[in-house]
């Protein structure tokens, strides 16, 4: 049997390290992701956070797209690349949001054991788009990752990951920092 907590704290101390790492504009923070996201699979799949194991899976394969398109960025442009998100991609990624939810809890409330489908679903979502947003570096990633990380807190906290509610805390602190880097970077001229 697998020992979700040994799986919890490998997953807990690599993720944090490339939470930081990617603050800091550092290409490993994808790597670490990577690696963090795998370890998490087995813990969000034993607690029955569906939509959470499955973003794992989808971070694995956002992080090789991440590091590929920051060292891409990186080597074609010589200014900054980090830039706003348009109003049209704003508005785009609420509707998914709103529709990507719905459709993905009422297929966790009919097909399979999740206690939480709605917030499961919630979180899931939220994750693939500011991901997405992330890798594009769109300044507003953070603020997302913000409102995101308080609240995965708060379920993990429910479903008794510990160290995991006390991670998204950190990262929600770490987010913070990442947008005033950001911000301060984007300012530059």
């Amino acid at each position: 049997m697998l020992n979700p907590v040994f799986f919890e704290l490998l997953a807990f101390s690599i993720t944090l390290t490339g939470v930081i790492l990617t603050a800091k504009e550092s290409s490993w923070g994808w790597i670490f992701g990577i690696v963090g996201a795998a370890f998490y699979v087995p813990v969000f799949y034993l607690s029955r956070l569906y939509a959470e194991t499955g973003l794992q899976l989808f971070y694995m394969v956002m992080g090789a797209f991440g590091y590929y398109n920051w060292i891409r960025l990186g080597k074609k442009e010589e200014s900054k690349t980090i830039s706003n998100i348009s109003s049209k991609q704003a508005i785009l990624l609420i509707i998914f949001f709103v529709v990507g939810s719905f459709i993905l809890a009422k297929i966790l409330q009919n097909f399979s054991n999740t206690d939480v489908p709605y917030f499961d679903a919630c979180m899931g979502i939220s994750g693939l788009l500011i991901t997405w947003m992330m890798a594009r570096k769109h300044i507003e990633n953070w603020i997302c990752w913000v409102i995101v990380d308080l609240a995965n807190a708060g379920l993990f906290l429910y479903k008794s990951l510990y160290l995991t509610a006390i991670l998204y805390l950190f990262m929600a602190f770490v987010a913070l920092y990442g947008l005033k880097t950001w911000r301060k970077e984007f300012a530059k001229p």
